[in-house]
């Protein structure tokens, strides 16, 4: 394994659209253990104008010139999804760690590809899930792993942003940039989430439907897909940017042979002597603020931590997401085909 960074981490930050600019530079800036040493964005004048916001004293538009220049531990790929895999390849080669912002990639071929290099130069790559950092879906994995609901057979989720509310960046819009739509947008972390709260069983099966609703996008806005996987388990997704409703829909249902958890609001009910049990925690039973905002902060602190050796174990890491990927290549694979995708064992 590769050394340990010592404290503060040297990070440099690639791309510096909304979600840099939102949620990881003024988290990152916050943190005692990291010094942000240099940003880089095809875009210089974005990139200076962030710099000095930022107080980031090197500034590059190339990354193999930040890379030359500048010492890194760590960097933060924040770009489009077409350029995480080359991107990511020139930091690996270049001995930094990483942090992919979702999706990893725009296929699990490209996302096994940064796999393979980050065994190559022994270097540990974690991708941006932020849902499985969010306090109340990691109080539903407490549930789950202590078998309070028994065992567990059916998850179904649902994120549905409202028709007209939903503003989408242009790149997320065109398929060879973002590699697909909604489904790599919103879906790829409900799948994701899930099958890391069901503790990652084998896919079996895929089947997927859509219907577009904004009929002007070359990548899908609505999907449903159904999933069979080992054990006995099956998960059901809905998802879309434009769905016809007043206000964003954010909802998750978990049911074991014992009981069930519902996310938003936040419940969990066990089946005792053949009645049903509020097993809420105090804690969740008022509406929690911020939860949002922590999740990001849970999930940035968490590759912080494990890099300077504070955590043993790195969460969603880049093999979790080629998996997750080669799940959403099958979905995509049933909409062109209209039939239920066999998966075969890994």
């Amino acid at each position: 394994m590769p050394e340990k960074p010592v404290s503060p981490l040297k990070v440099g930050v690639v791309g510096c659209g909304g979600v840099a600019q939102i949620i990881h530079l003024p988290i990152l800036k916050k943190m005692a253990e990291v010094d942000i040493v240099a940003v880089s964005d095809i875009d210089i004048r974005k990139a200076t104008i962030i710099a000095n916001r930022f107080k980031v004293p090197n500034i590059f538009d190339d990354i193999e010139e930040m890379f030359r220049r500048c010492e890194l531990d760590a960097a933060f790929i924040l770009t489009p999804n077409n350029m995480h895999l080359p991107m990511s390849l020139i930091a690996l080669q270049r001995g930094a760690h990483l942090f992919i912002e979702k999706p990893a990639a725009r296929t699990s071929s490209e996302a096994q590809q940064i796999a393979a290099a980050a065994r190559k130069y022994r270097r540990h790559v974690m991708v941006g899930m932020h849902t499985r950092f969010r306090r109340d879906i990691q109080a539903m994995k407490t549930v789950i792993d202590r078998k309070i609901l028994g065992d567990i057979f059916f998850l179904k989720s649902e994120w549905l942003q409202a028709k007209f509310q939903a503003i989408k960046q242009p790149w997320l819009l065109s398929k060879n940039i973002a590699g697909g739509g909604v489904l790599l947008d919103l879906g790829i972390q409900m799948i994701d989430t899930s099958w890391w709260l069901a503790n990652k069983p084998q896919i079996e099966s895929v089947k997927a439907h859509t219907q577009q609703i904004n009929t002007g996008l070359e990548v899908e806005d609505f999907l449903s897909c159904y999933l069979k996987f080992s054990g006995n388990i099956k998960m059901d997704f809905l998802m879309s940017w434009n769905f016809p409703i007043a206000s964003d829909r954010f909802h998750g249902e978990i049911y074991g042979s014992n009981g069930s958890i519902n996310l938003n609001p936040y419940r969990v009910e066990r089946i005792w002597q053949g009645k049903a049990i509020d097993a809420t925690p105090e804690e969740f039973q008022r509406k929690r603020s911020n939860i949002f905002k922590l999740a990001y902060q849970d999930e940035i602190g968490h590759f912080i931590n494990f890099l300077l050796g504070k955590t043993p174990e790195l969460a969603s890491s880049i093999d979790e997401a080629a998996a997750v990927l080669s799940i959403t290549d099958a979905v995509y694979e049933s909409l062109r085909t209209n039939h239920e995708i066999q998966m075969r064992p890994v």
